[in-house]
């Protein structure tokens, strides 16, 4: 075979390769073998009204790589408790409860890990991981919950918005 069509051929061939390569991957966060999925933008309230406790923010969901598996999910954002300071929404009065946002993991239908931020007539940010402390399945699945309760401790949850479910394969 002369010299050019053997070069010609190696090249065919290194460029078949990369774009099999490149089809075949999934769509992932950034470059250089990040295994991150595009992150995820959650939110969830109290579901009153006047939506006194409300968060947003967004879920990194870290797959489970190589055994031992420890999937988790990084959250980032924010719970606001109105009324607060410069609130740009309708006029709440404070009706004495501040909110609370629970964040529950999940993996293959069990719970994994849970974390739980509070405020009362403010915004708070915070980030945090969530994943399994030993070797599992790690987190596919990820439930929030705003709920409204009294700043006096003895009295129960006041009540909660409706829980929302998100997923790892969101995509």
């Amino acid at each position: 075979m002369p010299r050019s069509i053997r070069r010609s051929a190696v090249v065919l061939a290194t460029a078949l390769l990369a774009v099999g390569t490149v089809l075949s991957a999934p769509a992932l966060a950034g470059t250089g073998g990040d295994t991150r999925l595009a992150p995820q933008p959650f939110a969830a309230d109290s579901g009153d009204t006047c939506r006194y406790g409300a968060t947003e923010g967004t879920l990194d969901w870290l797959p489970v790589t190589a055994p031992p598996g420890l999937g988790s999910v990084d959250v980032t954002g924010t719970l606001a408790d109105r009324p607060y300071e410069r609130d740009p929404g309708p006029i709440c009065v404070d009706d004495g409860l501040h909110s609370i946002v629970t964040f529950y993991a999940y993996g293959r239908g069990t719970l994994i890990a849970q974390a739980a931020e509070k405020v009362d007539n403010d915004i708070v940010k915070f980030t945090f991981r969530l994943g399994p402390r030993q070797p599992s399945t790690g987190v596919d699945t990820l439930v929030v919950q705003v709920c409204r309760a009294s700043a006096v401790s003895s009295r129960p949850i006041g009540y909660c918005g409706v829980p929302r479910v998100y997923s790892s394969s969101w995509q």
